[in-house]
């Protein structure tokens, strides 16, 4: 499958920043644990491996999906460094979530769209056919979460397309000084948000960069709505948390969490 990703050009920046983001992994590693001893879990989205590697360091068979080859190279790289982590426990697969086909009977105990990662669904067509895709791969009764932000989060968020610097990161291995700087708008009719990040490299005592764009749209979904997609795709009502401990959610809530079962 030939596929191309925004997220090719963005991988090791996302990776520089969000790989020691850890504070979603207790939830993902109780919930697991809930869902079966040894559950088999699938992760849409699954980047470099941010929530794969903690989840296999525990002793969960995952299999990580995502449509970057670039982010699968680094989530790869990872995965096979560590040493706590033995080669059956995980594999990759590179495809659109939204047309990913059982390969076989095997079915998955939980499936995890961590992060934001559904908002990239920009269309309800796109919504139903990610949802339908994982409840085709998960057994009856099996769990999925989805971690969105909250209902009022696009009414906080910048909507003057001005970029505003948003991480300085270094790169260890290119000896390099990395500035992030992003742009935000916001299109209310259509419950779109675009982001434009701006990257600026420069190696240690230079004044010249190099700068790339790389331009991203996210579709927000409210609770309701996320509500009626889960139900139309083969899935029981969801419980609701507002937060990484599994809090009720509202109002006031840092995330927007669903967990559903499968029918």
């Amino acid at each position: 499958m030939s596929l191309a990703s925004p997220y090719d050009a963005f991988a090791r920046i996302y990776d520089l920043q969000h790989s020691g983001f850890l504070d979603d992994a207790p939830m993902y590693l109780r919930l697991a644990r809930e869902a079966a001893p040894e559950a088999s879990i699938l992760e849409i989205g699954c980047g470099s491996g941010r929530v794969m590697i903690p989840l296999a360091e525990a002793g969960f068979r995952v299999v990580g999906v995502d449509e970057s080859a670039e982010m699968l190279r680094i989530a790869e790289q990872r995965l096979r460094a560590n040493p706590h982590i033995p080669a059956e426990r995980w594999s990759l697969i590179h495809a659109d979530a939204r047309t990913l086909r059982p390969e076989d009977p095997a079915r998955f105990d939980m499936a995890i769209i961590a992060l934001n990662t559904f908002l990239h669904n920009l269309t309800r067509d796109d919504q139903l056919a990610t949802l339908r895709a994982v409840r085709a791969h998960l057994s009856a009764g099996g769990l999925l979460v989805v971690d969105l932000p909250p209902n009022d989060e696009m009414a906080y968020q910048p909507d003057d397309g001005i970029f505003q610097l948003e991480a300085t990161l270094i790169d260890p291995q290119a000896g390099t000084e990395i500035r992030k700087f992003v742009a935000s708008r916001i299109f209310w009719a259509v419950q779109e948000q675009e982001l434009t990040y701006r990257i600026e490299e420069r190696r240690a005592g230079d004044a010249a960069f190099t700068e790339q764009l790389i331009t991203f749209r996210l579709r927000h979904v409210f609770k309701h709505e996320m509500e009626l997609l889960l139900l139309q795709s083969g899935f029981a009502e969801p419980t609701w948390y507002g937060n990484y401990d599994l809090a009720p959610y509202g109002e006031g809530s840092p995330r927007m969490i669903a967990v559903a079962r499968a029918l």
